[in-house]
């Protein structure tokens, strides 16, 4: 895994009326908030590459499925260049933290759109977006790593 990379398991509970995810229990608030927005991504969509230079994002997949990537690209890493694929959304709640120089990028899987709450925290919301050939991740969207 990715030095830094912290992924945890979303708490799910169902009643009649449907289900609530549970996120941030136990004073695990972003501490140095610097905003959160929703994105909607269109099914089979690539939004691909940002780098954050002094934040962390917080991802959570709310309603359908992405694929997030992640590459390491920070130049002192013990993890520099690798490269992680995780699945989150409708099937498995989860909440990914990216540290600040990891890249990033995702994509809409499954038979609907999905709604991503992306959350920064950190000293400011400075990021870096990366083309493909500047990015240079070696990953194909179409194709499922193991």
């Amino acid at each position: 895994m990715i030095s830094g990379l912290k992924v945890k398991e979303l708490h799910v509970r169902l009643d009649a009326l449907g289900y609530t995810i549970q996120l941030w229990e136990s004073g695990g608030f972003p501490s140095a908030h610097l905003g959160t927005s929703v994105r909607r991504l269109h099914r089979g969509e690539v939004e691909a590459w940002v780098r954050r230079v002094s934040a962390s994002e917080r991802i959570v997949c709310l309603e359908g499925m992405i694929k997030l990537v992640l590459c390491d690209r920070r130049p002192d890493s013990p993890t520099r260049d690798r490269v992680e694929e995780l699945f989150l959304g409708q099937y498995r709640f989860r909440e990914v933290v990216v540290p600040p120089g990891v890249l990033r990028g995702w994509k809409a899987v499954g038979e609907r759109e999905a709604l991503v709450l992306l959350t920064l925290e950190g000293e400011t919301e400075e990021a870096e977006l990366l083309g493909e050939e500047e990015a240079a991740v070696p990953y194909d969207w179409e194709i499922r790593m193991h």
